[in-house]
């Protein structure tokens, strides 16, 4: 990456934690261009030059935590302990995200969350697919759509139980037919 994209980059993250402090007393309809630049401590213009709407702010957000994601895990090859594995990271990763990721619950932008989660499997490389339970189209929007449910209610309840817990409580829940090794 050159100077240009890491200040880019830079200034990105600034605007995005401008508007999480924005919202922290605001409700997102309410937050205007003035306030978050000032929140961010960048100007107008490197708003613009970045963003075009609040909505967009949110979208880039998500989508660094999708990439993130990414880089530090793999995809489970749905056995038990592959997909138990996997759901302590995800557990693990937003409880370091609690704070906006409660935030964008109480503000009512769950919805932006939702289709964070739904959108992940449409994410995956074609060649990496092979991985996925697909004798059933339903399993896996199921089991994306109700995650992001349950990990709210996890961290709303100030996360009691350990991401290690967490999965086991989740893997238990799964039906059986989404384990390859449970058939």
């Amino acid at each position: 990456m050159n100077y240009g994209q890491q200040e880019n980059a830079r200034v990105k993250e600034q605007i995005v934690q401008g508007l999480f402090k924005e919202l922290e007393t605001t409700p997102f309809s309410e937050i205007r261009v003035a306030s978050l630049i000032k929140s961010a401590g960048v100007g107008r213009t490197s708003y613009y030059r970045n963003f075009n709407s609040k909505e967009e702010i949110l979208d880039y957000y998500l989508a660094e935590l999708l990439n993130k994601r990414r880089q530090t895990s793999q995809l489970p090859t749905w056995t038990k302990d592959s997909v138990t594995n996997n759901l302590e990271d995800i557990f693990d990763f937003f409880l370091k995200q609690k704070e906006h990721f409660l935030l964008l619950f109480n503000s009512g932008l769950s919805s932006y969350l939702f289709d964070y989660f739904r959108n992940i499997p449409q994410s995956i490389p074609e060649e990496k697919r092979s991985h996925l339970p697909n004798h059933n189209p339903y399993l896996l929007p199921f089991f994306t759509g109700a995650l992001p449910g349950v990990l709210f209610e996890w961290l709303k309840r100030n996360s009691p139980e350990t991401p290690k817990e967490m999965a086991t409580i989740i893997t238990k829940m799964l039906p059986p037919e989404i384990f390859v090794d449970e058939k």
